[in-house]
C-alpha cells in the first residue's frame, strides 16, 4: 500500500511542477506584457521616445531638408507630449483589449498643430526658402498664413480612435488577441486552483500525514523553483544578436534591458519556491516518520 502511495504521491507531485512552472511564466506575463503600468514604465526607462521621433524622421523625405528640419524641432518639443498621451492610450488600450471597456481613445492634436505652425513661421521668417527669397516681409507673412492654414485643414483637433476607424481587418486582430488575453487570465486562475488541488490530492493519498506530504510538497516546489530560475537566466543570456531581428539597432540595443526587466517576476518566483521548497525539505527532515506516530 506504501508503494502505491508513493507512485500516485509521485505523479501528482510531477504534474504540480508543470503546474507551478507554467504558473511562473503566466504570472509574469499578467505583471509585464498585460500590465500597462509596467509598459508606460519600461517606455520611459528604456528612453523609447527619441526612438519613435528617429523613426519618424527617417520616414521623411531626404531631399526636403527644409521640411525636415521644421519637424526635427517639431518632434523634440512634442515628446512630452507624447509621453502624456501613452500615459492615456495604453491603459485605455489595455481596457479594452481586457474586455473592461469599449475602444474610444481620443488623442487631442491642438499642441501639434501649434507647434507646426510655430515651428514653420519661425523658419519661413529666419532662413525663407529658395521659392521665397527676396520677398518683402509682407509677402511672406501671408504665405506663412496660407501655410499655416493648410495645417489647419489638414491636421484635424483631435483623433478618435475606435472599431470605425481603425477598419473590420484590425479589429479582426484585435478580437483575436482579446481572445487570448481572456485565456491566459483565465488561465491565470484555473492554475492555481489546480495547484492547490494537487496538494490536496497528495495530502489525501498520504492519508494527512504531515512529513510524507511535506517531502513531497518540498520535492516539487524545489523543483518548480529550479527550472523556472533556470529559465529565467537562460532568457537573461540569451545571444540575441545571434538572431537576424529586423528591428532598428536601437531598439536590438535595450533589448537585453527589456528582456531582464520582463523576467524580473519570474525570477522572484523561482527564488521564492526554490526558498520554500528547501524549507519544507529541512522541516520534512525533522518531523517523526508516519511509523513513530503509529499512523
Amino acid at each position: 500500500m506504501r508503494i502505491v502511495r508513493g507512485i500516485f504521491s509521485g505523479i501528482f507531485s510531477f504534474v504540480l511542477v508543470v503546474v507551478l512552472v507554467v504558473l511562473g511564466i503566466v504570472t509574469t506575463i499578467n505583471l509585464t506584457i498585460l500590465n500597462p503600468n509596467f509598459v508606460i514604465s519600461e517606455l520611459d526607462k528604456l528612453d523609447a521616445y527619441p526612438i519613435i521621433t528617429d523613426q519618424v524622421k527617417n520616414q521623411l523625405p531626404e531631399e526636403e531638408p527644409y521640411i525636415a528640419q521644421i519637424a526635427d524641432e517639431t518632434l523634440a518639443e512634442l515628446e512630452p507630449w507624447m509621453k502624456e498621451q501613452v500615459t492615456t492610450i495604453v491603459p485605455s488600450g489595455y481596457a479594452y483589449l481586457k474586455g473592461e471597456e469599449e475602444l474610444n481613445i481620443v488623442i487631442p492634436l491642438g499642441q501639434v498643430r501649434a507647434s507646426l505652425k510655430e515651428n514653420l513661421a519661425e523658419a519661413m521668417r529666419e532662413s525663407p526658402p529658395p521659392e521665397l527669397e527676396g520677398l518683402p516681409p509682407e509677402q511672406i507673412e501671408a504665405f506663412i498664413s496660407q501655410a499655416c492654414a493648410e495645417i489647419d485643414s489638414h491636421v484635424p483637433q483631435q483623433i478618435e480612435i475606435n472599431e470605425a476607424f481603425l477598419g473590420p481587418e484590425i479589429v479582426t486582430q484585435l478580437q483575436k488577441a482579446k481572445e487570448i488575453i481572456g485565456y491566459i487570465e483565465f488561465g491565470y486562475k484555473a492554475l492555481i486552483g489546480l495547484a492547490t488541488l494537487l496538494i490536496l490530492i497528495i495530502a489525501l493519498i498520504q492519508w494527512w500525514r504531515a512529513k510524507p506530504i511535506t517531502r513531497y510538497i518540498s520535492i516539487s516546489f524545489t523543483v518548480a523553483g529550479v527550472l523556472s530560475l533556470v529559465s529565467t537566466i537562460a532568457a537573461r543570456h540569451f545571444d540575441f544578436q545571434a538572431i537576424q531581428l529586423d528591428i532598428p539597432p536601437e531598439i536590438g540595443a535595450k533589448l537585453p534591458q527589456l528582456i531582464s526587466d520582463t523576467t524580473s517576476p519570474l525570477l522572484i518566483y523561482s527564488v521564492a519556491f526554490l526558498v520554500v521548497g528547501i524549507g519544507l525539505i529541512a522541516l520534512s527532515v525533522k518531523l517523526k516518520s508516519p511509523d513513530v506516530e503509529n499512523i
